[in-house]
Parts: structure tokens; C-alpha cells; sequence
């Protein structure tokens, strides 16, 4: 194996996704050196999260990426309807997302890999160094970080002033820094990109539950949409083995929808892969921020996906750790603090908030379902035992406090009314 030299850089950024790709895309704006090292050859449909909040467009356009989203693809999507097993459709509550951050609009569905792409695009014209196809990528924190890495060319080696680790859930960079996650599993999900959606109403996203099974619908314009079921753990293999697509799809034939689904299940045609994965719940035991070394997005900790807050979530990461560089020459750990301040105060929020999603709506079952009947009278009855719900349009910091108390969850969830 040759070795090319060692070159030097401002920033190098481990992973190619939102956080990664945003963070390279505001920084080379502003004049900083920046290598951004991804393991795709090319940016591939692999099933990442592609709906993202109001608050976390805000987020994209305060660090300038919000034209990739556009140009990408993502479709406004200007109802939310709650469909359930508990609830006759025609009575299914329609909320209109469009009302709570001003100068946005609704939440964006959209194709992740191509808005990823168009991030990265961002970058190198802005000057960045892009490195596709990596491999090995090896991480050695200090006052000068060095990151090694190989390509078909050869390995490599660079020195930055920092590394940004954003691979994701798969901590790579975490891992070699020390930094580990205490995990848990509460449910499993899958998801599939599909079109033939045409009778399905474009402006409407849907979530519900009926018997084993959490489903949502997201448009994303032209009859195309990304399907997700979540599904008890125990279940984690239903839709592995043969017929697996056809079997999830057909899932959709669902008692709860207007049309009992068939608007998806018998129109719905694959356009990409059918990923499953464990819903996963991690938080750092360490802070995420060592001598030479910031971790940003899921790699920095990560809730729930049930509450599809990730992706604003990365943002939110990346806008706060790029403006502590362009901010002065202070790049030690203690120059962090106040993201991790920050960090630890949202992540809070939004692992309560999930929890509560979880338990109301990826719980199955008799009593689960009886459960969600009670709370849906409770939320009628009482708009502000709804305030949970705001995570997912307004920032964490503004939903009401009184939403992450032990109290509010004990209300929501009693067994008597």
C-alpha cells in the first residue's frame, strides 16, 4: 500500500450526511479549509430519514444549505392527519403544519442522498476538498488531530486543526475517541421510497397505528413517497427473507385509512431499497467533544426515530459547532461548552418527547390501543396535553416547559380518567 504524503487542512469532516455535509457547506462559505471524507462512491438511496421540521429548515436556511433542499427535491407537506385504530377515519384530526414557524411553511419531505449530494456540491465549489469512496478512516485526537484514511490511490494522511465526526449511528469517530453511547431498543422500524401514489393526497403525511403495526406516509411529490412501519422487537424479522417488500407494502391495507390504504397498498411500486433497523435511543457517556475532536448529528447521540426530529437535529448541531469556528481562534474543547450545554438541554427534550410518542403510539395491543383512546379524549378535551407534539414543528426550546415533567406524563398516561 502507497502512501500519498500528509497534507494539511483547517477541518476535516468524517461523513458525508446532513450534519456533515451542512457543516462543510457553511464553513468553506466563510473561507475555511475543509476535507470532507464520505464511504459512498456515490450518494446512493440507503433509507436515512428524509422528513425534516419546520425549526430544522430555519436551521438550514440560518446555514445557508437551504437552495440544496430545494434544488434536491423536497416536497412542503401541509397536513398531518392521525389515522388510528381507535378513530373512525372520517374523525381522524387534521393539523395544519404550515402556521408554526413563520417564513418557512410546513416540514419537508425529500430524497436524502440527492439533497446530500447537492450539500457536498456546495462545498467543493465553495473551494472544500471532497474525498468519496473511503475506507479505514482512522482518527487520532490532540492539539493537531491526524486522520488517515485509504482510497483506491493509496493511504493518506492529514493533519487539521479539528475533526468533525458525523458517520452517523455508526459512531466510527466516537468509537476511536472514546466517546461510547448507552443504547436501548424500544421498537423496530422499516421504511421503502415508492411511487404510484397518485390517488393519495400530496400535502398530507399520515401516522397512526392498528394492530401490530405504526405506519406513516410521507409525500414527496408525483405520487412518490417513503413509507416507514414501526413494529415490536420481538417481530424484528417479519419483513426479512423473500416477498419481504411485497409483504410491507401489503401492511398497508390498513381498516384505519379512508380508502382502507388501498391507495398505497395496491398502487405502490419500490423505487429504492427496503431497509429495517432497531429504533435506537443513545446517549454519549461522555461528552461529545474531545482535545481535536467534535462530534455533531446522530454520532454525537441520538433519539428515538419515531420522533423524526433527527434531521433538525443535525442541523441544529452543525449551525452551533460552525459558528463557534468562524466565531475566533479558541478551537479547544472548552470553546464547546456552549454546545454541549445546548446539546444536552435539547437532547433532553426530544428523548422525553420520544418516549412519550413511543409509548402512545408503537405500543400494540388491547391495552395499548385503549390507551391511545383515552389520551385522544384527553387531547380533545385539553389542547395543552397536545404540547408534546410541537417538538416536531417549533424548536425544543420553545415548546412549553410544562411538557418534560414527570407530572405532564403521569396526566397523560394515567390508567383512570
Amino acid at each position: 500500500m502507497t502512501s500519498t504524503g500528509t497534507a494539511q487542512v483547517d477541518v476535516v469532516v468524517v461523513g458525508g450526511g446532513i450534519a456533515g455535509a451542512s457543516a462543510a457547506a457553511n464553513l468553506t462559505a466563510h473561507g475555511v479549509s475543509v476535507l470532507l471524507l464520505e464511504k459512498q462512491d456515490t450518494y446512493t438511496d440507503i433509507v436515512r430519514g428524509e422528513w425534516i421540521a419546520p425549526w430544522g429548515m430555519r436551521e438550514a436556511q440560518l446555514l445557508g444549505v437551504e437552495d440544496a433542499f430545494g434544488v434536491g427535491g423536497a416536497w412542503e407537506i401541509r397536513e398531518w392527519v392521525q389515522w388510528d385504530e381507535t378513530v373512525a377515519p372520517d374523525d381522524a384530526e387534521v393539523v395544519d403544519m404550515t402556521r408554526f414557524v413563520p417564513g418557512v411553511g410546513g416540514p419537508m419531505s425529500f430524497p436524502h442522498h440527492t439533497v446530500c449530494e447537492l450539500m457536498v456540491e456546495q462545498a467543493h465549489g465553495n473551494g472544500g476538498r471532497i474525498v468519496m469512496g473511503v475506507r479505514k478512516v482512522r482518527v487520532t485526537p490532540g492539539p493537531e488531530p491526524v486522520v488517515t484514511y485509504h482510497t483506491d490511490a493509496g493511504e493518506h494522511e492529514v493533519r487539521a486543526r479539528i475533526v468533525l465526526g458525523a458517520t452517523g449511528r455508526g459512531c466510527t469517530v466516537g468509537r476511536q475517541v472514546g466517546v461510547t453511547m448507552e443504547t436501548s431498543v424500544h421498537h423496530w422500524g422499516g421504511g421503502l421510497r415508492v411511487s404510484g401514489l397518485d390517488d393519495w393526497p400530496m400535502d398530507v403525511q399520515a401516522m397512526g397505528t392498528e394492530a401490530d403495526k405504526m405506519f406513516m406516509v410521507f409525500p414527496q411529490g408525483d405520487g412518490v413517497a417513503r413509507l416507514y412501519i414501526n413494529f415490536p422487537t420481538a417481530n424484528r424479522d417479519r419483513y426479512r427473507g423473500p416477498n419481504g417488500v411485497e409483504r410491507f407494502i401489503a401492511d398497508f391495507e390498513l381498516e384505519c385509512l379512508p380508502d382502507r390504504g388501498k391507495s398505497v397498498y395496491a398502487a405502490a411500486v419500490p423505487l429504492g431499497p427496503l431497509k429495517l433497523w432497531p429504533s435506537v435511543k443513545a446517549v454519549p457517556e461522555r461528552p461529545p467533544v474531545v482535545d481535536g475532536v467534535v462530534l455533531i448529528g446522530d454520532e454525537a447521540g441520538a433519539a428515538d426515530t419515531v420522533l423524526g426530529t433527527g434531521l433538525s437535529s443535525a442541523l441544529r448541531d452543525s449551525r452551533a459547532v460552525c459558528g463557534i469556528l468562524l466565531a475566533g481562534d479558541d478551537w479547544s474543547p472548552a470553546a464547546f461548552a456552549p454546545y454541549l450545554a445546548e446539546r444536552d438541554f435539547r437532547m433532553g427534550r426530544l428523548h422525553f418527547g420520544a418516549e412519550i410518542v413511543a409509548k402512545l403510539h408503537c405500543e400494540f395491543g388491547p391495552e395499548a390501543a385503549e390507551r391511545r383512546r383515552r389520551v385522544r379524549d384527553l387531547m380533545t378535551d385539553n389542547f395543552a396535553a397536545q404540547v408534546t407534539g410541537l417538538l416536531n414543528m417549533v424548536s425544543p426550546e420553545d415548546v412549553p416547559e410544562f411538557g418534560f415533567s414527570e407530572f405532564f406524563a403521569e396526566r397523560l398516561f394515567r390508567e383512570t380518567v
